[in-house]
């Protein structure tokens, strides 16, 4: 059963005439002009949201200096991890090296605590860099900033933890090494999801 668009008496289900029994308005073109219109409003609200998605991802990543930067500290730790980071038994790992043990002789790594803990170490400065990535991209949202700080500050506590750990159970951390270069980045990381936050309300 249907309505008429026109005097809105039942119409039923099996009626295949052009016409309305009723009225005999016609079914197909009755108001045609104002449901064109309302069609075009909204695929035309459907288009605004789009855009709306696509204009604040674009600010949130490459809209300003602050976001530019913020992207590449994403990044910078898991490059800063190419340098000298551990040191084990007179051996320097870093990122590299860690990832060729592993090809060469994983149960080296996953047989002994200390070099575990330093190959979590990497994985969780890989992982969170990718989780940070993602979240950035949503910025503009109205919880974008605490959520940026929060994943954040997370991945920081983990990899800073994970290190640590590594430390206590045996490894050296290098001296200025790759493990110090990504804590500075990823808190200078945090302050400049303050900064593009600022230059999105603006």
């Amino acid at each position: 059963m249907s309505n008429c668009p026109k005097c809105n008496k039942k119409i039923g289900a099996f009626y295949f005439k052009q016409n309305c029994p009723h009225c005999n308005a016609n079914l197909m073109y009755y108001d045609f002009d104002n449901r064109l219109k309302e069609d075009a409003a909204l695929a035309e609200k459907e288009w605004g949201a789009v855009e709306k998605l696509i204009n604040g991802i674009k600010m949130s990543t490459i809209g300003s200096l602050p976001a530019i930067a913020r992207l590449i500290m994403f990044i910078a730790p898991v490059v800063a991890l190419l340098m000298p980071t551990f040191k084990f038994n007179d051996n320097t790992i870093n990122l590299i090296s860690m990832i060729k043990q592993i090809i060469s002789s994983s149960s080296d790594v996953f047989g002994n605590t200390a070099l575990l803990l330093g190959f979590v170490t990497f994985v969780v400065a890989i992982a969170f860099a990718l989780v940070n990535l993602v979240f950035s991209l949503l910025s503009f949202t109205k919880n974008g900033l605490v959520r940026n700080l929060v994943v954040s500050i997370i991945g920081l506590v983990a990899f800073a933890g994970v290190g640590i750990a590594a430390a206590v159970e045996g490894v050296t951390l290098c001296m200025f090494g790759g493990f110090y270069v990504a804590i500075v980045l990823m808190i200078v990381a945090i302050v400049l999801h303050i900064a593009v936050d600022k230059k999105n309300q603006r």
